[in-house]
């Protein structure tokens, strides 16, 4: 084994980990604190209105979601190179991009908006409510966008508590802002939107400073950093528009498949679509943990293929596969034990609480399905094989549509759930045919 092969070692990759848990978890928080003003101190059609409004402005973070993968893969690669230039480059790329995002949406939201709205229908008071709502926000948009190019690009260098340290620093002014502009102020749905907004620009001023420290601390600004010839080099312009495009097409084709899921259980009855978002709560959990361990493989898989290190990146690889499959397995088994204590938790309905039950099991078995899919999404991201992940995006969604057709006829509404676990499956599969190049791209020696 060689001696930078030997640098990967288990402790590192869980000390990489938890920071990324813990940035998961506390990303969706920013929305519970928003639903709960609305909620207790506004009124139910002003949440039915953030409800809607929560969805259609995630179009927008999700969407866009290619500034953190594309920065983190990038990153990686040159850290392991040693190429510290390079390294500062493509975090000073991504965050105008991720600005220039943002204005273009904010500029152009009047007809975006409309579009939204063609595709989520609601009354006309619900639709009213959630273009305040996402008015609102959208004056943080390109802060959001940036900061997702700043995590990206933390997690790509090994500093995941960095990411870490700028949620908490959004969370902790938008829990102070939103109690001031709503409770105080009587801002409604406008004052929730706008001190989120607030504190999306307060997250990415702390990401900046971070960013700038960070910099500091590796032997400070590469000569040239800011010039144009460095920041507008061809090459490297190229490289991340086809990266961007790339992982864009795939995060579409990710998206299709989630919504024709929700669709698929909408279909069938209120009583099934209720107990389907309880057991969803439960995989948006499982998810936010494999994804730490997904993150870290973009990082030291990364690293290494930049190093052209081919033992590094096995043992980055396997030791990452080996934390994702552990704890994929512990989720299965608290997700089954424990989800009948947590659906008698959030729902009353006996109904809800019977269908929720019989899907129970099928819930539980996604982290052990699905945590290979997680984890060569991380492979792939690091290595910036974004073509090969466009490529299996595309197959991977149009099998699972397929055999959704041929599986739910036979079997009823338990085939909505045992086509997504195939989805699941088929994700890694597709990924897998495009692995074994990785490798043959890097020497079989020491980098």
């Amino acid at each position: 084994m060689s001696s930078s092969a030997a640098t990967i070692s288990r402790l590192q990759v869980f000390r990489q980990s938890w920071p990324i848990m813990l940035a998961n978890g506390a990303a969706p928080i920013v929305g519970l604190v928003d639903t709960l003003m609305v909620g207790r101190f506004v009124g139910t059609g002003a949440l039915a209105g953030i409800g809607l409004g929560a969805a259609v402005y995630g179009i927008a973070y999700w969407g866009f979601g290619f500034l953190r993968m594309s920065t983190a893969g990038l990153a990686a690669q040159s850290d392991g190179a040693g190429a510290e230039a390079e390294v500062q480059s493509h975090i000073l790329r991504a965050i105008p991009i991720g600005l220039a995002i943002g204005l273009l949406v904010f500029a152009f939201q009047i007809p975006l908006l409309k579009g939204a709205f063609a595709i989520f229908t609601a009354s006309a008071e619900i639709e009213g409510s959630a273009s305040d709502y996402i008015r609102a926000r959208l004056w943080g948009l390109p802060a959001t966008l940036g900061t997702i190019a700043l995590m990206g690009w933390f997690v790509g260098i090994s500093r995941a508590g960095l990411a870490l340290g700028l949620q908490i620093v959004l969370n902790i002014v938008n829990i102070i802002l939103s109690p001031l502009f709503v409770i105080v102020l009587g801002g409604g749905l406008i004052g929730v939107g706008l001190a989120s907004a607030a504190a999306e620009w307060a997250g990415f001023a702390a990401g900046v400073l971070l960013m700038v420290r960070e910099v500091k601390r590796r032997g400070n600004w590469r000569p040239g950093a800011f010039s144009r010839k460095v920041l507008l080099a061809r090459e490297a312009l190229s490289k991340l528009g086809v990266a961007n495009g790339n992982i864009f097409i795939r995060t579409v084709c990710l998206t299709l498949g989630f919504n024709f899921f929700t669709n698929a259980a909408a279909s069938e009855s209120q009583t099934y679509l209720a107990g389907f978002h309880i057991l969803m709560q439960l995989i948006t959990i499982a998810a936010l943990v494999l994804d730490a361990f997904a993150h870290t493989a973009e990082a030291v898989t990364g690293a290494a293929y930049g190093a052209k290190d081919r033992p590094r990146f096995d043992r980055a690889v396997r030791i990452t596969t080996e934390f994702s499959a552990g704890f994929a397995v512990i989720l299965s088994a608290l997700i089954y034990l424990g989800g009948p204590f947590l659906i008698q938790l959030l729902t009353t309905d006996p109904a809800v609480v019977e269908s929720a039950l019989t899907y129970l099991p099928y819930c539980a078995m996604v982290p052990i399905l699905g945590f290979a899919a997680y984890q060569m999404d991380g492979i792939f991201i690091g290595t910036t094989q974004t073509a090969a992940m466009r490529n299996a995006g595309i197959v991977a969604v149009a099998l699972y549509i397929g055999a959704h057709f041929l599986i739910y006829p036979v079997i009823g509404p338990a085939g909505i759930w045992v086509a997504f676990l195939f989805y699941y499956i088929v994700r890694a599969i597709t990924l897998g045919f495009g692995y074994p190049s990785i490798r043959r791209h890097m020497a079989a020696g020491e980098g």
